[in-house]
């Protein structure tokens, strides 16, 4: 630990806490106590504030600092491992937990590997909070929580297991939920047994330029009301970026934008131990569920087996619509404009999807080996059909499970038989194919019974190009986003 001007002794350790005022000119640079490669990228000469500089090492000063960070406090870390043997908590406001990098001998790593409890990695209550420039390995349960807080930035993060495919890792690894104004960036998750990187139950969020591989989900957005998820690469997963509302939950999620993302070769083995994702086909690109107001625009899509992009609603995964319903008293957010089926005067219903616009997507090679072994059976249902009926052509790089549309049509020349109740609009799509299918009237079985209606673009009669409620709001964080220095 970096000597600093003022020590205290905290049940008999010595603890050094650094004092900054104005820019921090008299604390002492990273070099002053022999180590000059200690604290190469940032140091607490870069911050203002209280700030604390802690070496690698066993985590019991770790621990110690931790718990005695005022609010407003900065902790450096050092390059090389701080073998952890129990969750990192954090409870204050204004925390910013940063290391010196990801790779190399620069690196900063918090290694939960050898904790015995059944605990997260790094565990987050507390307003204005950044976590930067380190990595979390190995957390028993999830890498990286955040919970509660208003203003979270997560700038190059790596939350990772080391061993692939393994239904014991850790559920999440980047984990921000039940917050506000959330950024994750330049960050990196892999090898989560459900999600690497999962934002959920938030409200506006910003997902960019990060790289998920090796999770069951890449990266996904569940209740979120207010999400931009834009530069980010999803490779190698079962499913790479989705989107969905669960029932049940007090945020019905709204104005999603997905766009300017790889999304390709997800066709990871699905090693979920249970829950949503591990009804997830392998060779999944992107599916949107229960979803509304969802923008899923000029992405770029190849290999993913099973498909590209499916639109469909939330019966599909839990078939009792009472599950869906929601008293509007606990509800959170705007939704009265949402068009949600009104089942009382205080109770509504989010398991449709309705107004999704895919528009100017990319798509190569996908669709060619669905996967028969799903629980929910839609893959065996899509390799059947497309291989007995369509000639062996590749499942359509979009795909609409129609449930909740008033008619539906197998043969309709002109387009004007079946409806577009729900508003999906794929007109703008140049690339890739469409279809419909009558999934509510299928049977699962892949029996020789096919409702499914393939129109030749631009897709009549979801040839529309826009939702007819207003493009997606834009997400703006607060000036007040904490971020480095």
């Amino acid at each position: 630990m970096t000597v600093r001007p003022l020590s205290i002794f905290l049940l008999g350790t010595s603890l050094t806490v650094g004092l900054a005022t104005g820019c921090g000119d008299n604390k002492k640079g990273p070099g002053d106590d022999g180590d000059p490669d200690a604290f190469t990228t940032h140091s607490c000469d870069d911050f203002t504030g209280t700030c604390t500089e802690l070496k690698a090492g066993s985590d019991s000063e770790l621990q110690t600092a931790v718990n005695s960070l005022a609010d407003n406090s900065t902790l450096v870390l050092g390059s090389g491992t701080f073998t952890m043997t129990n969750q990192l908590t954090i409870r204050n406001k204004g925390i910013k937990l940063v290391g010196q990098g990801l790779d190399g001998a620069t690196a900063t790593t918090l290694d939960f590997g050898g904790t015995a409890a059944q605990s997260n990695g790094v565990d987050v209550v507390g307003d204005g909070f950044l976590i930067a420039d380190l990595v979390v390995l190995d957390a028993p349960k999830d890498g990286i929580r955040v919970e509660n807080t208003n203003g979270v930035t997560f700038h190059h993060i790596r939350a990772t297991w080391t061993e692939a495919s393994k239904s014991t890792n850790g559920a999440y690894g980047i984990y921000p939920v039940h917050s506000q104004n959330v950024l994750v960036e330049d960050s990196e998750a892999h090898n989560a047994s459900d999600a690497g990187l999962y934002v959920g139950q938030c409200q506006h969020v910003i997902v960019r330029n990060n790289k998920v591989s090796g999770n069951v989900a890449g990266l996904e957005i569940e209740n979120v009301q207010y999400a931009d998820v834009y530069g980010n690469t999803a490779t190698d997963n079962t499913g790479g970026i989705v989107v969905f509302d669960l029932p049940g939950n007090p945020i019905i999620g709204r104005d999603i934008r997905l766009r300017d993302n790889m999304i390709h070769d997800n066709n990871h083995i699905n090693f979920a131990s249970g829950g949503t994702v591990a009804a997830i086909p392998v060779g999944t690109g992107t599916f949107a569920m229960a979803s509304r107001r969802v923008e899923i625009t000029n992405n770029t899509y190849a290999n993913n087996d099973t498909g590209d992009i499916a639109v469909i609603s939330g019966l599909t995964l839990d078939q009792d619509p009472a599950h869906w319903t929601q008293p509007t008293a606990g509800l959170i957010g705007t939704y009265n404009d949402l068009g949600l089926d009104v089942l009382a005067a205080d109770t509504v219903s989010n398991f449709r999807s309705k107004e999704i616009l895919i528009s100017g997507n990319h798509h190569t090679g996908s669709g060619t080996d669905p996967d028969i072994d799903n629980s929910l059976k839609v893959g065996l249902l899509l390799s059947v059909v497309y291989a007995t009926y369509f000639n062996d052509a590749p499942v359509d790089s979009v795909l609409y499970d129609a449930v909740g549309e008033t008619k539906f049509m197998s043969v309709d020349v002109n387009g004007t038989i079946n409806t577009n109740d729900n508003k999906i609009c794929a007109g703008g799509n140049t690339e890739g194919t469409f279809a419909s299918l009558d999934l509510a009237d299928q049977p699962m079985d892949g029996s020789p019974f096919i409702k499914f209606y393939r129109p030749a673009a631009p897709f009549k009669p979801f040839n529309c190009t826009a939702l007819t409620t207003g493009a997606v709001a834009e997400v703006v964080l607060p000036a007040t986003q904490p971020a480095l220095p």
